[in-house]
C-alpha cells in the first residue's frame, strides 16, 4: 500500500516502558491504531493489559518511549487534557453515574461542549445507539450490564473523540451480552472512523472483531497480527491455557 493510500494513523505508541514502582510492568511496547480499526490487546491475567492502556492515557507514568495522537505527542498528559485532544476513555468500572438519568449521563459526557453543541451531539449519539431513546429518563443504576455499557460508550462519544480506549468492556457480562457489546457497540465505533483500542479478557470474542491484535505476556509483546491470525494461531491457545508462557524462541540453526 502506498503512503497516499495508507489510512492516517490516529494513535501510536513507540517503545513504551511504564509501571507503578521501580520495576517496569510494561516493557518496550509499540503499537499503531488507524481510524476505522479495532486494535485488541489480550493476554492472561496479570499480563499488564490494563496497565498498558492506562500508560497510554497518562494514568500510569510512561518512563521511556512516547505516545502520539494525530501527530501530537501526548505522553503523560493529564487525562482531562486528552479529552480536548480527541481521546475517549471507558474504564472497566465506574463507567456511568448510577444516580443520574441516562440523558444526564450523556450531558455529563459532553461537559466540555457548549449547550447547543451538547444537544446536537446527544441527537447524533441516539442515532448511533437508538435503543437508548427509550431509556433517557431511567436512572443508570437500574440498567442491565449491557445497557449500562451502552450508556458508558455513548457518554464517551459525546465530545466526538477520534480515539477510544476501552478497558474490559465485557467484564461481568454473559456470553451473549459480550457478543452484543463487542459486535453492536465496539465494532460500530470503528465503523464510524474512530481508532478503537480495547483491552479484553475474553480473547476469543474480542479477536473476532479485531482488525489487529496484540497478545501481551508479562508486560511484553508475545505475538501480534490480524485478529484472524491470532485466532488461528495455536500459540495463542498455549499462552492462555499454558499459564501465560510466551512462545519459545526458535532453536539456532
Amino acid at each position: 500500500m502506498s503512503s497516499a493510500e495508507r489510512p492516517t494513523v490516529h494513535l501510536a505508541a513507540e517503545h513504551v516502558v511504564a509501571g507503578y514502582g521501580e520495576a517496569p510492568v510494561i516493557k518496550d511496547v509499540s503499537l499503531e491504531v488507524s481510524g476505522g480499526q479495532v486494535y485488541t490487546i489480550v493476554g492472561p491475567n496479570g499480563a499488564g493489559k490494563s496497565t498498558l492502556l492506562k500508560a497510554l492515557l497518562g494514568i500510569v507514568r510512561v518512563r521511556e518511549g512516547r505516545v502520539v495522537l494525530n501527530g501530537q505527542e501526548i505522553t503523560n498528559r493529564p487525562l482531562e487534557h486528552l479529552a480536548h485532544l480527541g481521546v475517549g476513555y471507558v474504564p472497566q468500572s465506574d463507567d456511568v453515574f448510577d444516580t443520574l438519568r441516562v440523558h444526564e449521563n450523556l450531558e455529563m459526557g459532553g461537559y466540555i461542549l457548549d449547550a447547543k453543541r451538547r444537544a446536537e451531539r446527544i441527537e447524533v449519539v441516539l442515532e448511533i445507539f437508538p435503543a437508548l431513546k427509550s431509556m433517557l429518563q431511567r436512572y443508570a443504576g437500574t440498567l442491565s450490564g449491557g445497557e449500562r455499557k451502552m450508556v458508558a460508550v455513548a457518554r464517551v462519544l459525546m465530545p466526538d473523540p477520534t480515539a477510544l480506549f476501552l478497558d474490559e468492556p465485557t467484564a461481568g457480562l454473559s456470553p451473549e451480552l459480550t457478543r452484543r457489546v463487542l459486535e453492536e457497540q465496539v465494532r460500530v465505533l470503528a465503523d464510524l472512523g474512530k481508532a478503537v483500542l480495547i483491552v479484553e479478557q475474553k480473547a476469543e470474542a474480542a479477536l473476532k472483531i479485531a482488525d489487529h491484535a496484540m497478545v501481551l505476556v508479562t508486560g511484553t509483546v508475545a505475538l501480534e497480527g490480524s485478529g484472524q491470525e491470532m485466532r488461528e494461531n495455536p500459540e495463542v491457545t498455549e499462552i492462555f491455557l499454558g499459564g501465560g508462557r510466551a512462545p519459545a524462541a526458535p532453536a539456532p540453526s
